[in-house]
């Protein structure tokens, strides 16, 4: 994919549930009117497009260019959930389709739910605070296929534990340091690397992308959600919520 572009124009953003398509097969028109990057925050598909074979699942993107192929074909094996955004650019960028497995999944798919909310509020200056985070997205995207697999590897035994256990326990940088033999400066140093923040900041981003998941439902109150997502205080939520994702709680309900 290039890596030098302007982006022209988003054209579209929607997010596309586990009921959208019900069939275990779906055949899409080939032809793609603008390129598409999409998140997948659930589900595994098996996408034929052209001449190559992807596979979706969990924490991957997908990435489609603009053309005509001969081929759009998706198999699921487990329906699940996605962000798709479509936009336009100054040239082509690529002439092959893509799907990528980046270190950084849960950053960016964080920056895909708060474009989200951005293109669905509409507010003030809405599209240019869009384009912001579609170029925040290709920069994460790049700085991560550029980051030395020896750096994940160091801190692979704390980053696991982060994700399997945020919900459970409290975690502190000294005993994840701990985990991985290495010291607490240079384990926060790799971690902020890797990640684009430090692992307090990373627990909270985890946390709200839950609460993100919960609120969808509509089954829980904003201080149950808090609740459920392991903050003790409300308030402290509500005040973590609008930072990460824009709006207040009972706004994303809302929207």
């Amino acid at each position: 994919m290039e890596k030098v572009f302007l982006i022209t124009a988003i054209t579209r953003v929607v997010m596309i549930d586990e009921e959208e398509y019900p069939e275990s097969r779906t055949v899409f028109s080939a032809n793609i009117p603008a390129n598409e990057i999409i998140f997948f925050y659930s589900g595994e598909n098996t996408v034929f497009f052209g001449d190559e074979r992807l596979e979706d699942r969990k924490g991957t993107i997908r990435f489609l260019p603009k053309g005509n192929f001969s081929r759009y074909e998706v198999e699921r094996r487990e329906p699940g959930e996605c962000i798709l955004i479509c936009f336009d650019a100054d040239r082509p960028l690529s002439d092959k389709a893509l799907s990528i497995k980046p270190m950084k999944a849960e950053r960016l798919g964080h920056l895909f739910k708060k474009l989200f909310v951005k293109w669905t509020e509409k507010g003030e200056g809405y599209y240019f605070e869009c384009l912001a985070l579609l170029y925040k997205i290709f920069a994460e995207l790049w700085q991560d296929r550029n980051q030395p697999p020896s750096h994940y590897q160091k801190i692979a035994p704390a980053c696991e534990h982060i994700n399997s256990f945020f919900l459970k326990e409290k975690m502190t940088t000294a005993a994840l340091s701990s985990m991985c033999g290495i010291s607490e400066s240079y384990f926060k140093r790799l971690f902020k690397e890797k990640y684009g923040m430090p692992p307090n900041k990373y627990l909270i981003h985890l946390k709200i992308n839950h609460a993100c998941d919960l609120l969808r439902l509509e089954r829980y109150s904003v201080s149950k959600t808090a609740e459920l997502s392991g903050f003790s205080d409300v308030y402290f939520f509500s005040r973590q919520f609008k930072e990460y994702m824009g709006i207040t709680p009972t706004q994303f309900i809302e929207k």
